[in-house]
């Protein structure tokens, strides 16, 4: 791996370790004919340390990319035509750190499909990472690593179902009898729950301080900063954070994990708009937080605050900001000062930069340094169970619960469509206001939705709707139009799940106000249609699982693999209990991220548990792309069965409280992931008894397999299975050619669970298959 080529630096939240691959039929036809090649990507940083730019804009005339100023500038750097769609550049002298940028095609603003995404600036957003030689504090290495979870709870200032993201040390699971000080931090204006992880690295940067024992092993949790209140005008501090992080967060927290109690095990800290938070919870808190972080920021009111009601002593406040944010650095200084001849002890640290994410990484490695040090409590310590609250906690409205679900994505669970109006105050204190701005789909009614774009200097824009002709969008009437805004409505939209695409003057990009997911082989935007008779998959008001995302080693390739996993409502402190395990597969041209953004099996596994229709269970889902260095892999299935057997299986037994055996091991699949699960379970019956096929056929023979010993003879099926389950949309490629192979295997008299409706190819009818799929596993069927 070359010097430049750590996962730290080029994995982000829609794609963990990107396939950098594209996909092409070398002959017409079938699946045998599907083939890989390499495929260099949006951006790559070079060993010489030059950054190779890329853009496929068959209709462009023109295509530049920028930086938003910081580090990186804001000079626009021109792409040349390569004569095959794509316009590239290899640009030298960018200086080394985070960096968002914008593509420009043609001269209007554009995100890059084919790029590293992230949730910045209130929208999906490019970035890329440009290394400084010596520094190495964020990279994944072999060091043991963290957990890092989705946690959902329940806001009752604006009645919405929130998630954070909550960092749990190396060894938690293992050492239960073993309790932990807690951070709480923030993200920024215009970022969100995910920013700290994707972003900032935390977990890779709190598991190498470990291993060197640089730092306390602790819960870290990261919240989404936005508790705006309905017919409440919004303000830099949008709505009332504290009290949701008070009387929600915190008292869930307390309640999930093992955490010490006190406010010598409580630290808060944050960045920009969340240092401000910070200031104000620890100002109005001081009898629950120990230890203070301000990152990039600093707020005069909440400051006065902590100087002249000392109630109870601070173990230590951190100040920190870029070099470049030279009047925020002298305000900092003061502070510190200030602080100091109070006796309360503050230190102060700026760092190469601006105001941006490799600045608050130094932040939160010394911040982290420096917590928890002290042990014991001083003076009187209020449980935090004491602060919720003494209103009724109140159920959330089912509309919001389905607009919530209809909007959740792999960048932002609740997305907040707004902008924020940047001002201050008399003392230079931000005084910020949000406004209102279009969500990129706006469903309208039945069958109808409205799609909006930004693009004030466009000629043309598009939408597609994926299996719908592309249709042209107009500028919006009166103030929406000088905006900048184009919108379209359409009709006739089958219920389910839709993935389309946009094009800014014939080109294809994405819409960076709209949901995002990974699908055929790049970021793609995605809606809902409600479906009115289906109700499993959709966000509801009951006990919830959490998602866990891991880390192992793949001996296939060579590199980390990250898989998602569900763990059911109790898991974490059922801490007796042990559960059966389905691993689950993705489609091709998607990826790790597809059951949970785009399938909700969480919410369907949620709500079948709580109706009382399936066991409780573990879900392990994977990236489902595991080529060999060398080449000898199946050119288009890849080595995952290999992988999963060898490292995944063993990894989720050691991790998880799993029955470790195949009666209570599962594996299924859509698509590509159904013909993964076939190959993998019948090449390696001592691991699994139960197996789903969605979408990806009934192979009896071809060129590289024979299954006929085992679907032709039912003795031979029944010792290896309790249940294979068969499903196929009838308006998909595959119905036909299945139908007659299920027809074939049954005429053995195989007792095969067969599962077929209306639908074609796509989410929403793998949606359904999960829900048929789940109440029969782990149960004597045959």
């Amino acid at each position: 791996m070359g010097k430049w080529k750590n996962q730290a630096l080029t994995m982000h939240p829609v794609f963990f370790d990107p396939l950098n691959k594209k996909v092409y039929m070398k002959e017409s036809g079938n699946i045998d004919s599907l083939q890989y090649m390499e495929d260099p990507g949006a951006i790559e940083v070079q060993e010489d340390r030059q950054v190779r730019f890329r853009f496929f804009a068959p209709e462009a005339k023109t295509v530049e990319v920028a930086g938003l100023g910081g580090t990186m500038g804001n000079e626009h750097f021109s792409l040349k035509p390569e004569g095959n769609g794509y316009f590239s550049a290899t640009v030298d002298g960018i200086k080394p750190g985070f960096h968002y940028h914008n593509w420009y095609v043609d001269g209007v603003e554009v995100q890059n499909p084919h790029g590293a995404f992230g949730y910045g600036c209130f929208k999906a957003i490019n970035f890329f990472e440009m290394p400084e030689e010596g520094t190495d504090f964020y990279y994944l290495k072999e060091v043991p690593h963290g957990d890092v979870r989705i946690m959902k709870y329940k806001s009752q200032v604006n009645s919405h179902i929130k998630a954070c993201f909550v960092y749990t040390p190396p060894g938690y699971e293992e050492k239960r009898d073993r309790e932990y000080p807690v951070l709480y931090l923030q993200h920024g204006a215009g970022e969100n729950e995910t920013g700290w992880i994707w972003s900032g690295k935390l977990n890779l940067i709190l598991d190498n301080l470990i291993k060197e024992k640089k730092c306390t092993e602790m819960i870290v949790v990261m919240c989404c900063g936005y508790s705006f209140i309905p017919e409440t005008a919004p303000v830099f501090y949008p709505g009332d954070f504290d009290r949701e992080l008070t009387e929600d967060c915190i008292p869930c927290i307390e309640k999930e994990f093992r955490v010490k109690k006190g406010r010598a095990y409580r630290a808060i800290a944050g960045l920009s708009m969340g240092s401000a938070q910070a200031m104000l919870t620890f100002a109005k808190h001081q009898d629950l937080f120990g230890y203070l972080g301000v990152f990039s920021g600093m707020a005069d009111t909440e400051l006065d605050k902590i100087l002249t009601e000392k109630t109870y002593a601070a173990h230590h406040i951190f100040l920190s900001c870029g070099k470049g944010e030279e009047r925020l650095a002298e305000k900092q200084q003061a502070a510190c000062g200030q602080l100091l001849e109070q006796g309360i002890p503050c230190s102060r640290a700026s760092y190469n930069g601006f105001h941006e994410w490799h600045v608050w990484r130094e932040s939160l490695r010394e911040f982290a340094a420096l917590l928890f040090k002290k042990d014991g409590i001083e003076g009187i310590t209020t449980d935090i169970m004491d602060k919720q609250g003494s209103e009724p906690r109140t159920q959330i409205s089912g509309e919001m619960l389905r607009k919530q679900t209809w909007e959740e994505q792999v960048l932002f669970f609740d997305p907040a469509y707004k902008k924020i109006l940047f001002a201050v105050d008399d003392k230079g204190n931000p005084a910020g206001r949000y406004r209102d701005i279009h969500h990129g789909v706006e469903i309208e009614g039945k069958a109808e939705v409205s799609f909006w774009f930004l693009a004030p200097d466009a000629e043309k824009v598009e939408v597609e709707v994926y299996g719908m002709k592309r249709r042209k969008l107009n500028r919006a009437d009166g103030e929406e139009g000088r905006q900048g805004y184009w919108t379209v409505r359409l009709e006739g939209i089958e219920p389910g799940f839709h993935y389309h695409e946009y094009y800014v003057n014939g080109n294809p990009v994405l819409n960076p106000m709209a949901p995002v997911g990974y699908g055929a082989f790049k970021a793609l935007n995605f809606f809902e249609m409600p479906e009115t008779d289906f109700h499993e998959y959709l966000l509801s008001d009951i006990p919830h699982g959490q998602i866990h995302l891991n880390y192992y080693q793949s001996s296939q390739t060579g590199r980390t693999k990250m898989c998602y996993v569900y763990t059911p409502p109790g898991y974490t402190r059922n801490i007796e209990k042990r559960y059966p395990v389905l691993y689950l597969q993705h489609g091709g041209g998607e990826n790790e991220t597809g059951w949970i953004w785009q399938g909700k099996i969480d919410n369907i596994a949620d709500c079948l548990i709580a109706e009382g229709r399936m066991r409780e269970m573990i879900i392990v889902m994977n990236s489902g792309y595991a080529f060999r260095r060398d080449g000898s892999s199946h050119h288009s299935l890849g080595s995952f069965d290999e992988e999963l057997v060898k490292d995944c299986i063993p990894f989720i037994d050691h991790m998880y409280r799993t029955v470790p055996e195949r009666e209570s091991r599962a594996m299924a699949g859509l698509s590509m992931g159904g013909m993964q699960t076939q190959r993998t379970v019948f090449r390696n019956p001592e691991f699994f008894a139960w197996a789903g096929i969605f979408s990806g056929g009934l192979v009896i023979e071809d060129k590289d397999s024979d299954y006929r010993q085992i679907l032709y003879d039912r003795s031979s099926f029944e010792k290896i299975f309790q249940m294979l389950f068969v499903a196929c949309g009838t308006r998909d490629g595959f119905y036909s050619t299945t139908k007659e192979a299920v027809r074939k295997v049954k005429a053995h008299g195989i007792p095969l669970e067969v599962f077929e409706e209306e639908g074609g190819h796509d989410w929403t009818f793998w949606r359904h298959c999960a829900r048929e799929f789940l109440p029969k596993l782990f149960i004597k069927t045959i």
